[in-house]
């Protein structure tokens, strides 16, 4: 058992550790005393990594000497509502958790969410750890202080910012992910490889297929520099008033995309082709050179991909207006001139956000 890194995350409201390793579950206990935080724990724990995990979560956990208690969830999007919120509540008050309480999150970004909302507003706020178990969660989710649920079909539209006390990335987990967990924590590192640098792109790029063979030197070293650039970014905007916008590249259309698929698109899936429309969109606009689009759909092209199966772009629209991101009653997009050079809350024409739409279908289908 080992830490392989740890990073310090820097915000205005708290700062706090990531450790990165394989194996390191058993030292959560450990923390949890070194940083003096609360001894009883409320442990939601996604069920399919329970069903998998079981014996390490539960010897993982086992010599804890205070309250402890496991609640499962069945971990989807439809998970992330109010009545899933109101059900973790009522399993905290039914087993008499108090302020003195540690919310301990094992699984996905679903679980993250759902368990960070329920740590912020649970008695005006207790104690959170992350424990990420997919890459999504692992590369972008756990870090930054985000919670929310789902409501009328509008993606995270109520939530909150609440950092955690720590995030532990136990990378073992990762080694008994499905295909289309992968597939979806792919789109993120996508993400991240267009806004960063050219040598995380091109990093992402040229080893892409050592993502789907979990190769551990470039699993664990894609996680560390995706949570470091994270870090960077929410140390001097926590609460997205300016620069962390630029986290959201794709998101604008991948939200509406996830929606109208009535969440049957994962959501690493959906941010590919929400990549896919705004690299479309940024070369309509004339900010991305048309050399470089056909450069840069290269990458977002690798991955397995859903078709668009959608007629009505009414619809997508309806969706767009509702983003949190927007302005005046305006769809704010996040758009890219280069490699690590995005332009945050551009306002563009209907008409050619329905050609990016559209383009994307096309490609998609080839």
């Amino acid at each position: 058992m080992k830490t392989l890194n740890k990073i310090k995350i820097k915000t205005k409201t708290k700062s706090y550790n990531v450790f990165i390793g394989n194996s390191i579950l058993p030292s959560v206990i450990k923390w949890i005393n070194k940083l003096n935080l609360h001894k009883n724990i409320f442990a939601v724990i996604d069920e399919n990594v329970m069903n998998l995990h079981k014996e390490y979560i539960t010897n993982s956990l086992v010599n804890h000497k205070s309250k402890i208690h496991f609640y499962l969830l069945r971990s989807n999007e439809n998970s992330k509502s109010f009545e899933g919120l109101s059900e973790i509540i009522s399993a905290l008050l039914s087993n008499n958790f108090g302020r003195d309480t540690i919310l301990l999150s094992i699984g996905g970004g679903v679980t993250g969410d759902l368990a960070g909302f329920a740590a912020s507003v649970y008695m005006r706020g207790i104690q959170l750890v992350h424990i990420p178990t997919t890459l999504l969660a692992a590369a972008d989710s756990a870090v930054g202080g985000k919670t929310g649920v789902n409501f009328n079909n509008y993606k995270n539209i109520a939530g909150t910012f609440f950092q955690p006390d720590f995030v532990l990335i136990d990378t073992k987990f990762l080694s008994t992910l499905p295909e289309a967990e992968l597939n979806s924590g792919t789109g993120e590192l996508i993400k991240y490889a267009f806004i960063t640098n050219k040598d995380f792109f091109n990093n992402v790029n040229n080893n892409f297929e050592k993502i789907f063979s979990l190769d551990k030197k470039f699993i664990d070293k894609i996680i560390y520099e995706s949570v470091l650039f994270k870090g960077s970014v929410i140390s001097k905007d926590e609460f997205e008033g300016g620069l962390r916008k630029i986290l959201n590249f794709g998101h604008t259309f991948a939200h509406a995309y996830e929606s109208l698929s009535n969440y049957q698109l994962k959501h690493g899936e959906a941010v590919t082709l929400g990549i896919i429309s705004a690299l479309f969109l940024s070369a309509k606009a004339g900010i991305l050179s048309e050399k470089k689009l056909t450069h840069f759909l290269g990458l977002p092209l690798k991955m397995k991909l859903s078709s668009l199966n959608m007629e009505d772009y009414s619809s997508v629209l309806r969706f767009m207006y509702g983003d949190k991101k927007n302005k005046k009653g305006e769809i704010n997009f996040i758009l890219l001139n280069d490699i690590g050079k995005v332009i945050t809350d551009v306002t563009v024409n209907e008409r050619d956000i329905l050609y990016s739409i559209e383009k994307t279908k096309e490609i998609v289908q080839k």
